[in-house]
């Protein structure tokens, strides 16, 4: 055993809780000699009430429930008292033995009667009133105990953990052992398991290099792969060759599972497109293609469909909404409200300062007058939160609004939306398979005001929806260009309009900086040194001049996760200096205390916390791993297995800082940072700040990100889709 692991011996009392999908168990356990019953917790698979078991794990301090035991292994022990024996046989294993016919079974066979469960069962029809009905639910139920110990020891024997095994039993049951044997690949539709743990267990197995089996695999890894990188189909000929040379697969055998794939319907083959910049032919996953399809047809179906609510004298509706608030349109603003009132959907983009909050407060205030049902939401927590200061409208996360769960999205077009206007913001956020969601739950006479920067980062998922949106001319767009009198004044949005139209910022030199009132540039070519001086900037520096708080208001962006100026190694450094003294524990690189920034990384539905969400530590336990973190909805528990979740967030990517707001913001930049140099990620890094930005770095890495304008090309099938759909209307 590890040091601190312990084992036990005894009887499981009663199942509390039990989860049949993953196999979690909470239940009640009495030790071999002892009469106190523990709390036990852990993947516990196939048991049941009075069954004996050998546990091995460690004990653990909850701070509501107390002491528990946290089981990393189990094994069924055979129980061998006469009081175990018939307590197991009545214990709901055998249905139709109850405590009366289990006493009958051991008088009759004593100590020997599990030898005779297991050898000879027809004895048990020797027994007064046992029934042929009782006899096959004994062999029924011995057969799956001892199927279940089998498949258990198969895959522990191929080195899977007790968790995985747990869910391939919970996945494929009796039939896990052949189907792991025939194609051990099939392990990657368990939750998971990947393609490069499945390869593993397959070579343990004799699968060689160049095996059809792998090779299915491999493609349709290699295409999950292409959609982490945010494309939504991949082209063919790039896709086989890059499979052939990371994987050492054969092409002629690539080339005959990818045919395989595409007749089993596992691959969708897309046709070189006419008049597409992209003229080879292109491999999709199916959810992707059909997602992209359903997005178009959502579309077509939200336009052509007649609106609920109608709004005429539209002149005189506007001067009145005008008069309310005291302001005047400009043309563009003018034009943006009559293509709201005449069109059921309308795109409103624009970069930082260019009045896309006051239109929308100007579309709620018109349009909520006589429709009373509006709903707004964002992709992000932090972006529904501002989206809500701004408007004074309540709004939510999109995936809230479609009341997510871990059964998917409640609302959706056999449950649509009641809302007649919906507003979204951050739209560019949106990526392929949310859109489809959020549209498919849309009304058809609903309006759909989408309001986003197209010149941002694309969605952090794949596709990028609202730019092909735009460019499908299928929905009417208005772009605001002007920047207004309140926003010419600050530096950080006229240098963010420098960068989004190719041009330099501003960086003034050290001395002129006093001057400034919310941007600086420090020149630094060290990274060690940038590191030193954001620290101090963070800890020191700042709060004392502007008055910003470290952990509430300065957000450290990077462009990079690795590195010396990469968000692991800066928020070592963060971490040290505003946090040193906290209770933690560390974890895969980094440490994890009481009072530390954190930020969540994947949407969680059962706990409501989202990709994004940022809080703070308030409790976390060396022992037990455990830890409660305080977000803006809530406090929230996460166990030892849960915390791969979150990760520190004083320094984040300039990507996860997506839909939020910073009233302080620093932004590392040097040439080593080349392969993340883009304009639209400086673009998007500098509309984050809201009343200061920090540059900190040097000018030709500025330089280099403002010239790449050819950002990272996405591949995705909605441009196709929209073609299809203006030929299909054309005819």
């Amino acid at each position: 055993m590890s040091e601190g692991e312990v084992s036990l011996i005894g009887t499981l009392e009663r199942v509390v809780f039990s989860n049949p999908e993953n196999g979690f168990l909470i239940g009640t356990f009495l030790e071999e000699n002892t009469v106190s019953p523990i709390t036990i917790k852990g993947v516990v698979f196939e048991v049941q009430d009075q069954q004996k078991l050998h546990l091995k794990g460690n004990w653990e301090n909850h701070p509501q429930y107390g002491k528990q035991f946290a089981v990393r292994e189990y094994m069924t022990v055979e129980p061998n008292t006469r009081e175990g024996i018939e307590r197991y046989l009545a214990s709901g294993v055998f249905p139709g033995i109850g405590p009366k016919t289990a006493e009958r079974i051991y008088q009759k066979f004593g100590e020997k009667t599990f030898e005779i469960l297991d050898q000879d069962p027809e004895q048990l029809l020797k027994i007064k009133r046992f029934t042929r009905k009782q006899l096959q639910a004994v062999k029924e139920g011995r057969e799956d105990q001892q199927g279940f110990r089998e498949v258990m020891t198969f895959l522990h024997g191929l080195g899977i953990s007790q968790a995985f095994a747990a869910r391939i039993y919970a996945a494929f049951g009796m039939n896990s052992i052949p189907l792991v044997k025939s194609n051990p690949y099939q392990l990657t539709e368990v939750n998971g398991i990947g393609f490069v743990s499945a390869d593993v267990y397959a070579r343990r197995l004799g699968f060689g290099e160049n095996s059809p089996e792998r090779a299915s695999c491999a493609l349709t890894y290699m295409l999950e792969q292409q959609a982490q990188n945010g494309h939504t189909c991949f082209p063919r000929q790039e896709l086989i060759e890059k499979t052939v040379e990371e994987l050492h697969i054969k092409q002629e055998v690539v080339e005959d599972a990818l045919e395989v794939l595409t007749e089993e319907r596992l691959v969708k083959v897309l046709e070189p497109a006419k008049n597409s910049a992209f003229g080879s032919e292109m491999l999709a996953r199916p959810r992707f293609y059909f997602a992209e399809q359903r997005i178009v047809e959502n579309f077509q179906r939200l336009i052509d469909s007649e609106a609920f609510t109608k709004f005429d004298a539209e002149r005189d509706l506007i001067a009145s909404q005008e008069n309310r608030l005291g302001i005047e349109l400009d043309a563009v603003q003018l034009e943006a409200i009559h293509a709201a009132l005449q069109n059921k959907v309308l795109i409103i983009t624009g970069g930082p300062g260019t009045g896309k909050t006051t239109l929308v407060r100007f579309i709620l205030g018109l349009m909520s007058r006589r429709i009373p049902s509006v709903a707004l939401a964002a992709p992000t927590g932090r972006a529904a939160k501002r989206l809500t200061e701004t408007t004074s409208y309540q709004a939510s996360t999109i995936h809230r609004l479609l009341e997510a769960d871990n059964m998917g999205f409640q609302r959706n077009r056999d449950q649509p939306l009641e809302s007649e206007l919906l507003i979204i913001d951050e739209s560019s956020m949106i990526d392929t398979l949310l859109m489809d969601a959020l549209l498919d739950a849309i009304s058809s006479s609903a309006r759909l005001v989408l309001v986003g920067d197209v010149d941002q980062l694309p969605s952090v998922g794949p596709g990028m929806v609202l730019r092909d949106l735009i460019e499908s001319e299928l929905v009417a767009v208005v772009r605001l260009e002007r920047i207004f009198r309140q926003a010419e004044d600050s530096l950080i949005t006229s240098n963010a309009h420098h960068v989004r139209l190719g041009r330099l910022p501003e960086l003034p030199r050290g001395e002129t900086t006093e001057k400034l009132k919310d941007f600086y540039f420090i020149r630094e070519s060290d990274p060690e040194q940038i590191v030193e001086k954001v620290t101090r900037m963070v800890s020191k520096n700042i709060p004392e001049r502007f008055g910003f708080d470290p952990f509430q208001d300065i957000q450290v962006l990077t462009p990079m996760h690795r590195g010396v100026t990469g968000s692991i190694n800066l928020n070592r450094s963060l971490q040290s200096v505003l946090n040193p003294d906290g209770t933690g524990f560390e974890h895969r690189e980094q440490w994890f205390k009481t009072g530390d920034k954190l930020m969540q990384q994947q949407n969680d539905y059962d706990k409501q916390v989202f990709n994004g969400d940022t809080g703070r530590i308030v409790f976390c336990d060396p022992k037990s791993r455990e830890i409660h973190v305080t977000f803006d909805q809530g406090t929230v528990r996460y166990t030892a297995k849960e915390i791969d979740q979150l990760a520190l967030a004083y320094a984040i990517s300039v990507h996860k800082s997506q839909g939020s707001e910073y009233p302080a913001l620093i932004l590392p930049l040097t040439t080593h940072h080349y392969m993340m140099l883009q304009r639209n990620l400086l673009y998007t890094a500098l509309t984050r700040g809201k009343q200061l930005v920090i540059l900190i770095g040097m000018e030709k890495a500025v330089a280099m990100a403002v010239k790449n304008e050819e950002a990272r090309t996405r591949h995705t099938s909605l441009p196709r889709h929209f073609r299809e759909m203006k030929e299909l209307m054309a005819l």
